[in-house]
């Protein structure tokens, strides 16, 4: 643990300088990173020792924990901690460089190992990384010898079952247990520690010095080979680089910031207002009176979508909030199935945070559980976002499940904080991530809300719904609200009734509308998808910048393809025709306006092949940026 804090701070000294910025609490947040490296070194120091401890504790019970066992069990661990400082020593240059931690990318250089050794063994720097490490190895070993050896002369050997027996199984248990917790880092129940639970300020110096270099190494080694991570290869990239340059009108201009860079258009309406993104959970367009819906849930939508910028024919990207967020917020679709929050990706995306806090905005975003789940923390403050209010800064008391506070409380706890980041005079974004209409459903029976509906699902809607009333009823009052657009999509859909096709398009099928006290309503049919909110939101804004995302401005432009997924199904969809990609099944064509179930691939094949390549080029494109890192403003 010594030996992993000497490593924190030999890098902390070679960019000293990017604390400046940070006045007079840069000590305070240096030492909160420190305390944030105990915890991450405490990880790894567990799980070096987990199994080594499990074996000598139970032979110990047994009476046959020998000299020979314990002198295997201290190599084992002398060599893991050993190993563990060598991935120390090149964390530091490895930083200095891509101002990341170690990570899985590594690997990349492999393929010219004699250029690399001759990197490490000219470059003065290098070799004295290496000198600590030999150095700091060095006294480990000598330390652990010493040790090993006074622990081999007090070796109990107990015959049989005595007394002390049974102070032995209790302090091993007890031991078992502290180490558990160790390796999970965390008590909260909903996730263990992961690399944004680092994440706590928004200087990415301190963000990434309380991490374990061993730590971020594994993780994305470990992301990296798991099946959902694979790297998506359906086509040439530069076939789908140039597929999606023409359909997004990438101007050539800006080639060297990304293959679909282009101009956003400013909209007169809006220019430095606020803006309050409401992302509710599981919202499909389904459940609303203006689709058809006859149960009244959501009454105080439909009355809002008859005043605002009515969105009618919107998709999610995927079928998970972190699609939704990640999607809705910077504008990429979601990668079938990978988690798009969880990456270990430090470079910037150039999403409403972003784009907004670039433009002078306050940013903040409101989660009413723990922030650690799908890493939203981690990803948000990695990306612009200032503050992430969560679970950890609400009164424990209004904590009724593992989703935490109900929406309504979360909306009222958010009013102060709002006056108070327009105290400040700069204009302010804050986004808002319900979850009160997602199971566990805990309805409350205290705060004036009476459903209309027995099924308690319809009762979680209605009470979102009336959340929703409730918290533009508190905005209303507030000297901020006339300067202030107010945006509400879903993360997703829900299934409702059965589906003729391999997706549900209930699920994917969202309202999204935009609201503004002055603004003249209409509603918009243009087809669109969740990543079309960004560059909507953005040039309503009156915001004058560059489009680097997959999205369009769903106010001054259209689209003929809106491309999303459902995990390992990658779905395309034109005004009239759905087209569906599964690497286990036959490709689909489907006219799904007429409910229509027939295959149509046979008889429409030119169709068919444009409407798949549009698919791939999408996902492909996404992917290609992130991992060129070309997703950001510069």
């Amino acid at each position: 643990m010594g030996v992993f804090t000497l490593f924190r701070l030999l890098l902390l000294a070679f960019h000293v300088d990017g604390l400046y910025s940070l006045g007079a609490a840069k000590w305070s947040l240096v030492g909160r990173a420190l305390w944030m490296g105990v915890r991450f070194d405490t990880v790894i120091s567990c799980y070096i020792l987990f199994f080594p401890v499990i074996i000598a504790t139970v032979l110990l019970w047994l009476g046959r924990l020998t000299p020979l066992v314990l002198r295997a069990g201290y190599i084992l661990i002398t060599l893991l901690f050993s190993l563990s400082f060598l991935l120390c020593a090149i964390d530091i240059p490895f930083f200095n460089h891509f101002f990341t931690r170690l990570n899985n990318s590594i690997f990349t250089w492999m393929d010219t190992p004699a250029m690399v050794f001759g990197i490490v063994f000219t470059e003065p720097r290098f070799v004295l990384f290496l000198f600590v490490f030999v150095f700091l190895t060095g006294a480990y070993v000598f330390l652990m010898q010493r040790i090993r050896r006074r622990h081999l002369a007090c070796l109990p050997r107990p015959r049989g079952w005595t007394p002390n027996v049974l102070l032995w199984i209790g302090a091993g248990l007890l031991l078992w247990g502290v180490m558990f917790l160790g390796i999970r880092g965390r008590i909260a129940k909903k996730s263990p520690i992961r690399v944004g639970t680092a994440y706590f300020s928004n200087n990415p110096l301190i963000n990434q010095l309380g991490l374990n270099p061993v730590f971020s190494f594994m993780r994305s080694c470990m992301d990296a080979r798991h099946t959902a991570n694979q790297k998506l290869t359906w086509i040439p990239d530069e076939e789908a680089l140039a597929c999606m340059a023409e359909l997004l009108h990438h101007e050539p201009a800006l080639d060297s910031l990304s293959p679909i860079a282009r101009r956003l258009v400013p909209h007169p309406f809006a220019e430095r207002h606020n803006l309050v993104l409401i992302i509710m959970e599981g919202l499909a367009a389904g459940k609303m009176a203006r689709f058809g819906n006859c149960d009244q849930l959501t009454p105080f939508l439909d009355s809002l979508a008859g005043q605002s910028y009515f969105f009618s024919n919107m998709y999610s990207a995927g079928i998970h909030t972190h699609n939704g967020i990640y999607s809705v917020l910077f504008g990429h679709p979601a990668l079938m199935t990978k988690h798009a929050l969880m990456q270990y990706f430090t470079g910037k995306m150039a999403g409403l945070p972003n784009i907004l806090y670039q433009n002078g905005y306050q940013t903040a975003f409101f989660i009413p559980h723990d922030d650690q789940f799908d890493n939203v923390n981690g990803f948000l403050l990695s990306n612009d976002v200032q503050t992430v209010i969560s679970q950890k800064d609400y009164p424990a008391r209004e904590v009724r499940s593992s989703m935490g506070v109900p929406d309504e409380f979360m909306f009222r706890f958010s009013i102060p904080v709002i006056n108070r980041m327009a105290q400040h005079g700069a204009p302010f974004f804050v986004a808002m991530m319900t979850a009160s209409d997602h199971t566990p459903y805990v309805l409350p029976g205290d705060v004036g809300f009476t459903p209309r509906n027995r099924e308690l699902p319809k009762q979680m809607t209605e009470y979102a719904d009336w959340s929703l009333s409730r918290f533009m009823a508190y905005a209303a009052e507030q000297p901020w609200y006339a300067r202030t657009v107010f945006a509400f999509i879903a993360d997703h859909g829900c299934v409702i009734g059965n589906s003729l096709y391999d997706i549900s398009l209930t699920y994917h099928h969202i309202p999204f509308m935009i609201y503004a006290p002055g603004l003249r309503p209409q509603e918009i049919a243009t087809p669109g998808v969740q990543a079309d909110v960004t560059p909507t939101l953005a040039s309503l804004l009156g915001i004058d910048c560059v489009n680097n995302t997959l999205g369009i401005d769903l106010l001054n432009d259209t689209r003929r393809y809106v491309v999303f997924s459902s995990d390992h199904t990658l779905a395309c969809l034109t005004d009239s025709l759905l087209f569906l990609y599964n690497k286990d099944l036959p490709d689909r064509l489907h006219r799904y306006r007429d409910a229509d179930a027939t295959n149509y691939c046979n008889a429409c094949p030119d169709t068919r092949d444009e409407m798949k390549k549009v698919a791939f080029s999408w996902l492909q494109t996404s992917q290609w940026m992130i991992e060129n890192r070309k997703t950001g403003l510069d």
